[in-house]
């Protein structure tokens, strides 16, 4: 990954942070947009690397991602590549699920993609082209009971993607997607709780619920989204856009 730019939102932790280490140790100037001071300036110490900065950036906001943007390249180079991996998740029943929690859902999962792809599609067309990665997830493709918020804003995602993947096809910018299932990170420890209510389940039987019912038992490892964004990065997948690669171990193949 030498020679890439590649801005991450939402990558001050989990998934996000996992692929700023892996990107930076293969090469790539990485920067992270989050809100989170204390868990990016962790993360740029822990890598301690100057090709790894933190930007804190609303990434709904489309004036504050593009002021920082311009302030990636002047200290990067050329933007090359963008990884859309800021998101929130709630579990509630359709009827409690509340007004706020739409607009916070679709905001952070939805709308900061748009602006997001907006910003980077913009300046990879003054550059020749790029890769955009969209974090999308199973419940982009598969429907969920207590996910309809959450479902929705990935959905739209996976919509979005394709969309903007037809139309810029021709100019060398190609957009994909990642669809993974269960993901470890600090997102779901808070979330098992809310899906053992669901399940009438301990939170700590959740996990291993979740592994009798996929195909391979055993959940996605961060390294697994890391050897599917390297991929989708790179000219390893040339000829793929407008493409999701889900991370199910088989418990979802459409």
């Amino acid at each position: 990954m030498k020679g890439k730019v590649i801005v991450i939102t939402g990558g001050a932790s989990g998934m996000g942070a996992a692929m700023a280490k892996e990107f930076t140790a293969l090469g790539a100037k990485v920067a992270v947009y989050d809100l989170d001071d204390q868990k990016g300036n962790a993360l740029v110490e822990e890598v301690g690397s100057s090709n790894l900065r933190y930007y804190k950036v609303d990434v709904t906001n489309k004036q504050a991602i593009e002021e920082a943007t311009e302030k990636v390249e002047q200290q990067f180079g050329a933007l090359t590549s963008w990884v859309n991996s800021a998101g929130v998740s709630e579990m509630a029943p359709f009827l409690e699920s509340s007004e706020a929690l739409w607009d916070l859902t679709m905001n952070v999962n939805l709308k900061a993609t748009f602006l997001c792809c907006q910003t980077a599609i913009t300046r990879m067309l003054k550059h020749g082209g790029g890769q955009i990665l969209n974090m999308s997830s199973l419940s982009g493709k598969k429907a969920s009971s207590w996910q309809t918020v959450y479902c929705a804003s990935k959905f739209g995602v996976q919509g979005l993607t394709q969309s903007i993947a037809k139309e810029f096809a021709d100019q060398h910018i190609r957009v994909n997607s990642i669809c993974p299932g269960i993901v470890y990170t600090e997102m779901w420890e808070k979330l098992k709780h809310q899906y053992a209510k669901k399940r009438d389940l301990d939170p700590e039987e959740v996990m291993d619920y979740f592994k009798s019912n996929i195909p391979m038992h055993r959940l996605v490892d961060l390294q697994d989204v890391i050897h599917a964004a390297v991929f989708l990065l790179t000219d390893q997948s040339s000829y793929l856009t407008g493409q999701s690669i889900n991370l199910v171990g088989g418990e979802w193949m459409d």
